[in-house]
C-alpha cells in the first residue's frame, strides 16, 4: 500500500512539474521570446559590441555620435535600453558612439582680474583650477599674469586652468567720490591713476567714449574701497537736446 502512495505521489509531481514547463514554453511563444539581460557594451569598439550582443542574441544600431569625456573615441558612450533591464530576445540595442572630448582652446587671460578670468573661463567652457598668488612691482592685486596651460592650448572642455595673480599692495583705503555726470574718459582715467580697474556698462547702444556721461557707479559714492578693486561705471550718451558738451 505504501509503495502505491509513492509511486501515485512520483507520477503525480512529475505531471506537475511537465505541467509547469509547457506553460513556461507556451508562454515564452506567446511573448514573443525568451527573456535577455542587457549586457553593458559601454567603451566597447564597435564590431566588438556588436558581437556581445549577438551572443545574447539582440541586435543593435547606431543612431549617431557625441562628445564623450569619460568613453575613449570610437567607442560606444550610451545605450538604449539601459544595462541590466530584462527585454525580448531580438530586440534592437540602440547606440551612440563616442567623438572623445570636446576640446577648446585657452583663452588670453593675461592682464584681466582675476574674477574677469573666472567669468571668461566658463563662457568657454572651462573651469577655473587653482590659483597661485606672487608679489610683482607693477600691476594690481589679482591681476593675471600666466595660465597654465598656455593661451590657445587645446584643453577637453570642463577642464580647469590654473592661473598666476599678483598679490600685489593694495595700500590706503579710500572713498569713491561722486563720479556722476562726469565725462566717461575723466572719470576713467583719474580712477586708473588711483589704481583701480575700471569697467563700463552703456544704457543704451550709442557708446561713444568721447560723448559719454556717468548715470551711475558701483561702488557709490562715500564708499570705501581699496587700490586694486574694480569700480563699474554705467553711462549714456546725452541727447543732441540735452544740452551737453565735453
Amino acid at each position: 500500500m505504501g509503495k502505491k502512495i509513492l509511486i501515485f505521489l512520483a507520477v503525480g509531481t512529475g505531471t506537475i512539474v511537465g505541467i509547469a514547463l509547457l506553460f513556461h514554453l507556451f508562454m515564452t511563444v506567446l511573448v514573443g521570446g525568451r527573456q535577455i539581460t542587457v549586457p553593458d557594451i559601454r567603451g566597447m569598439r564597435e564590431d566588438v559590441a556588436a558581437s556581445a550582443l549577438g551572443d545574447h542574441d539582440l541586435k543593435y544600431q547606431v543612431i549617431g555620435d557625441e562628445f564623450s569625456v569619460e568613453y575613449p573615441e570610437s567607442t560606444v558612450s550610451s545605450q538604449n535600453p539601459q544595462p541590466g533591464q530584462v527585454v525580448k530576445q531580438g530586440r534592437k540595442i540602440v547606440v551612440m558612439m563616442s567623438r572623445g572630448g570636446e576640446f577648446r582652446d585657452v583663452p588670453y587671460c593675461v592682464g584681466k582680474p582675476l574674477r574677469t578670468a573666472r567669468i571668461i573661463l566658463g563662457k568657454n567652457g572651462l573651469l577655473l583650477g587653482s590659483v597661485a598668488r606672487v608679489s610683482m612691482r607693477g600691476g594690481y592685486p589679482e591681476e593675471v599674469l600666466s595660465t597654465e596651460p598656455l593661451p590657445g592650448t587645446g584643453i577637453v572642455r570642463g577642464s580647469p586652468v590654473n592661473i598666476l595673480v599678483n598679490e600685489g599692495s593694495k595700500g590706503p583705503n579710500l572713498i569713491i567720490p561722486d563720479l556722476r555726470q562726469q565725462s566717461y574718459l575723466g572719470a576713467k582715467m583719474k580712477l586708473e591713476r588711483m589704481g583701480f580697474f575700471v569697467q563700463e556698462s552703456s544704457l543704451d547702444e550709442r557708446f561713444n567714449p568721447l560723448r559719454s556721461r556717468i548715470v551711475l557707479h558701483d561702488p557709490p559714492m562715500g564708499h570705501v574701497v581699496s587700490r586694486g578693486d574694480t569700480v563699474t561705471l554705467i553711462i549714456s550718451v546725452p541727447g543732441e537736446d540735452d544740452g551737453e558738451s565735453l
